[in-house]
């Protein structure tokens, strides 16, 4: 075997012509041998022999006539080259194709720019998703660390309370547990106010992890003490990013909420947040609560909030199933001794690699990786088909010098690799591009309508990981567009290659079978793309077109907070109703309320549990979304109470508690009869809260999803709101009312903060704008497919013509019309593109249901969004067959015969 492999130093025509004979002489020669050192002298000696013959013929260049051929210098002389045979051929082809590309500009440009695009979008994809749902967690031994779940009261793991999460603590199967509240502040610097992201962290956190802060330090047990000093630990993207790494952020002070918190470290390199890929600007201590008020701090004692995520290392020796069962066991204690709050409720540990965000979340993430990578992946299988249809041609082209290398003594092997080097070397440059433009799209993602899809903001970047999948996906995409046109090329003998050396030349049914198997995988993979577009059209046509049920055209909104200039509840309480007086008094504005969230907007939940109302999980609470409104909020947005009587005068703090609840409430939780007098209360409180009121539907949660429960408090009943939206309506278009209104509220006290401003209609629009992003951009995709399915489909068709250029001009020359030689051309193709139809129309079928389960108000296989998609794409390749056929009908008989 090894001799056998010496021999290929020969060339190929050599070893073709007498490598036989020889291996049969060192065969002799070796059973002769009396001993075993001798056999190996014979071996060794034939061994240079064959290095020493292979590496003159090589540099003499000798033909298979016995003349010198390429590799000669004038005269018959041999040129002296100290590079190895092998790597001088290699060298040899390399040059060479990179000529043939620089010789084609228009097919390289275009090859290059169009797998840019293919493979920058795959990169691209790769780093989110990977980000999202594959990155490794970037703290020490991270099997050894596990995410405590209590139940949500539909039954679903969810965030903890802060007093299970002591419990937990006390459990022996943990060596450190710690718990974690995802929040969001208002940082002062420079005159002006700047959002961050931030989280409510305990001490135990860099314990459970394994890691420590690249600066200064963490918190002390001291820090899980309200009333001890509000401390922060900046992270290190945002130290780097934000602050240029300046050594002294550790130890400043720095205003949050209009509060000073000292800044006493820099958190570990290379972690975002305790979520990652998610992003967090500052971790405060569980001292730092007041910064978000009293409600924030009560909820440190209140098992009702569950507000916070427990993390926690698992200690020497214990399992995740032993650790389970100790939660569940807890969970039954709990149930016990609280049942009210824990009846029904119980406790999972997951392992850190198996959660990404949450693990109601992860479902749906998976889903839109899985979407986005099968997309991105159907545009690059559509680029590679395109490339070697067209690399297939310009083999066809080159058939001549493929036989005159075959004649020369080329391998098939060395003929194969030309082919495979021009695939490659397109493929590495378009690679490049690609790099550049995943760099560029990364920077960019944070500022598209696609980046809220996501529950945090995410670190994206061009890692080792991703560098990898891009280095790989560059020489799969150069193979899998090279290979089929290299073995091609390889398998024709020279006889044929001479013979289709020309424009006559005919493919051989192989041939044929390989180039239109490419067309119909175009035609069905952008017949799948184009039915996901249009099913989410739909989608997003029947969001836009449904009833909101308030009077978007007529309100506005204005950001507003009162914490830096109101301290107690009776200056919010009278400043509140300063502001609605003054916005009131503007010309065109009718009326003014404030609210604590806009509809179509997240916002606070609360565990509510509804008199006379069990619900299916059996944990007699419901996490209820709620709003506090002062008196006019109904009427400034445009709701009617259909039954009972809106909020006034008679709710006052410290008396009865009275809610209005929305139609959806009424229906689920009391058969939407006998409503008013209905009572609820929060988990853990004995004050019940009666219902004086039925309001009409709005929008809760968001536009593409189905209105949810919701109930509203009156701000009078509350210590007064620090911060809300003051909405009001007007006589004409809304928006020309904000510049007053802003003014307005800024001269009712010195100190107010304005953070946004906005009509409700475009708060309505940005809602719905990742979707329409997500449609433009699939959009996009979608027509790149269809174009490069058209123009497959034409260089088919336009190949097909010219090769039959006599027989058609020979034809119209007898007398065939325009109309049959167009129907016989375009016959030849029919049959492939109605194969790809019913295959992307039976996969799109597939798949429908999958994808439109991320869809709002479409069936899972719609019929007008897949009918009008397969029509669409029918219609484009029937023009893309058509326009090379009408030119060959409409072509001068006598100059088709003589093209021939």
């Amino acid at each position: 075997m090894l001799f056998r492999a010496l021999l290929r130093l020969f060339p190929g025509w050599f070893v073709d012509r007498h490598g036989e004979e020889m291996t049969e002489l060192l065969a002799a020669r070796l059973q002769k041998a009396p001993s075993a050192q001798a056999r190996g002298r014979v071996w060794l000696r034939a061994a240079a022999d064959v290095v020493g013959s292979a590496w003159a013929m090589r540099r003499s260049g000798l033909a298979p006539g016995g003349s010198p051929g390429n590799g000669t210098a004038r005269g018959g002389m041999p040129e002296r080259n100290r590079r190895g045979p092998r790597m001088d051929n290699w060298w040899q082809d390399f040059r060479q194709t990179i000529r043939h590309l620089i010789h084609a500009p228009g097919f390289t440009a275009g090859a290059t720019l169009l797998l840019a695009v293919g493979l920058g979008a795959n990169i691209a994809v790769f780093s989110l998703v990977d980000a999202v749902l594959f990155r490794p967690p970037p703290w020490a031994n991270p099997d050894q660390v596990v995410y405590v779940y209590q139940d949500s009261d539909e039954g679903e793991p969810s965030s903890s309370s802060f007093p299970a999460y002591r419990d937990m603590v006390e459990e022996s199967v943990f060596a450190h547990v710690a718990a974690t509240s995802p929040s969001s502040a208002r940082l002062e610097r420079d005159g002006a106010e700047l959002p961050v992201e931030t989280e409510f962290t305990t001490a135990s956190m860099m314990d459970v992890l394994g890691l420590t802060p690249a600066r200064g330090r963490w918190f002390g047990p001291e820090h899980d003490r309200v009333g001890s000093e509000m401390a922060a630990v900046v992270s290190h993207p945002t130290w780097v990013s934000a602050f240029g790494a300046d050594p002294g952020v550790v130890g400043s002070t720095v205003r949050l909420n209009g509060q000073p918190v000292t800044v006493i470290g820099v958190g570990p390199q290379g972690l975002s947040s305790s979520f990652p890929p998610f992003m967090t600007d500052f971790w405060l201590s569980i001292s730092t609560t007041p910064i978000e008020g009293d409600f924030r701090v009560a909820n440190l004692d209140r098992r009702a909030d569950h507000w916070y995520q427990v993390r926690a290392r698992l200690a020497p020796g214990t399992s995740v199933p032993r650790a389970a069962s100790a939660m569940s066991a807890l969970a039954g204690r709990l149930a016990r001794d609280h049942p009210e709050y824990n009846r029904g409720r119980g406790i999972t540990v997951f392992q850190s690699r198996d959660v990404r965000a949450t693990p109601t979340q992860d479902g749906r993430l998976f889903q839109m990786g899985t979407l986005l990578t099968g997309v991105v992946a159907t545009v690059l299988l559509l680029a590679c088909a395109n490339l070697a249809n067209l690399l297939m041609v310009r083999g066809l082209t080159r058939s001549g010098e493929m036989a005159v290398r075959r004649a020369l003594g080329a391998g098939s092997g060395r003929i194969a690799r030309l082919f495979l080097l021009e695939s490659m070397a397109l493929a590495l440059a378009g690679g490049g591009l690609g790099v550049l433009l995943t760099v560029w799209a990364l920077r960019a993602f944070p500022t598209t309508p696609l980046a809220q899809v996501f529950p945090g903001a995410l670190d994206l970047r061009l890692d080792i990981r991703v560098i990898g999948y891009a280095l790989g996906l560059v020489l799969l995409t150069g193979l899998l567009f090279g290979l089929m046109p290299a073995l091609r090329a390889a398998r024709s003998g020279v006889a044929r290659s001479l013979r289709d050396d020309g424009r006559g030349m005919s493919l051989s049914p192989g041939a044929k079978r390989l180039r239109n198997g490419l067309v119909a995988v175009q035609v069905a993979a952008s017949m799948i793309l184009v039915v996901a577009t249009g099913l989410l059209a739909r989608s997003l046509a029947t969001i836009q077109g449904r009833e909101t049920g308030v009077d978007e055209d007529r309100v506005a909104w204005v950001r507003t907070g009162l914490s830096t200039v109101a301290e107690t509840a009776e200056e919010r309480h009278v400043l509140l109703e300063e502001i609605l007086r003054r916005v009131e008094a503007l010309p065109g504005v009718t009326v003014a309320a404030a609210t604590t969230r806009l509809p179509a907007q997240g916002g606070g939940t609360t565990t509510t549990i509804v008199e006379g109302y069990t619900p299916a999980a059996g944990t007699e609470a419901v996490e209820l979304p709620f709003l506090l409104i002062s008196d006019e909020y109904f009427e400034a947005m445009g709701l009617t109470v259909s039954e009972g009587r809106p909020f006034g005068p008679d709710e006052v703090e410290g008396g009865e508690t009275h809610v209005i609840v929305n139609e959806t409430a009424a229906r689920v939780f009391w058969g939407g009869t006998d409503v008013l007098g209905r009572r609820m209360r929060g988990e853990g409180s004995d004050r019940w809260r009666t219902v004086v009121g039925v309001v009409s539907d709005a929008p809760v949660r968001g536009l593409a999803e189905a209105v949810t429960p919701a109930f509203y408090y009156s701000q009078r009943q509350t210590g007064g709101l620090d911060s809300f939206y003051t909405v009001f309506r007007t006589d004409g278009d809304p928006a020309d009312a904000l510049p007053a209104v802003r003014n307005s509220i800024a001269e009712a006290r010195a100190g107010i903060t304005i953070d946004g401003q906005g009509t409700l209609t475009d708060h309505f629009g940005d809602g719905l704008a990742a979707s329409r992003f997500t449609a433009g951009l699939l959009g996009g995709f979608s027509l790149l497919a269809v174009v490069l399915a058209g123009l497959g489909i034409y260089a088919v068709v336009a190949f097909g013509v010219a090769r039959r250029s006599s027989e058609l001009g020979l034809r119209m020359a007898l007398g065939a019309g325009s109309s049959r030689v167009v129907a016989m051309v375009i016959r030849d193709v029919l049959g492939t593109v109605l194969l790809g139809v019913t295959a992307g129309l039976t996969l799109s079928l597939l798949m429908a249901p999958r994808v439109s389960s991320l869809m709002y108000g479409v069936e899972g296989r719609d019929p007008l969004a897949i009918g009008g998609s397969a029509l669409a794409v029918a219609a484009i390749a029937a023009l893309a067959a058509w326009v090379p056929a009408r030119m060959a009908a409409r072509a001068d008989p006598v100059d088709a015969l003589r093209g021939s």
